[in-house]
C-alpha cells in the first residue's frame, strides 16, 4: 500500500513539474513603444551635423531613414527573421 501511494505521488509530481515548464513559454506579440518623436530625432541629427560628428552625406541618408521609418521597419523585419529562424531550426 505504501509503495502504491509513493508511486502515485511520484507520477503526479512528474506531471506537475513537466507541466510547469510549458507554462513559462513566451508567446504573444512584441510591443514597441517609441517615446522619441521624429522631430526630436531630426533635431538631434542636425545637431550632430553641426558639431561635425557626421558629414552631409551621412546626415542626408539618416534623415531619409528617419522620415521613412526605415529604422523601425528594419527592426521589425529583423525580429520577424529571428522568429522564423528559431521556428525552422
Amino acid at each position: 500500500m505504501k509503495n502504491a501511494f509513493l508511486s502515485v505521488i511520484l507520477i503526479l509530481s512528474l506531471f506537475f513539474f513537466s507541466g510547469c515548464g510549458s507554462l513559462n513559454k513566451a508567446e504573444g506579440q512584441f510591443h514597441y513603444n517609441n517615446t522619441i518623436t521624429k522631430g526630436q530625432e531630426l533635431l538631434d541629427l542636425k545637431k550632430a551635423l553641426d558639431e561635425g560628428a557626421i558629414d552631409q552625406n551621412e546626415y542626408d541618408l539618416m534623415k531619409d531613414k528617419i522620415i521613412n521609418d526605415e529604422y523601425i521597419k528594419s527592426f521589425f523585419k529583423q525580429m520577424d527573421e529571428e522568429e522564423f529562424d528559431s521556428v525552422s531550426i
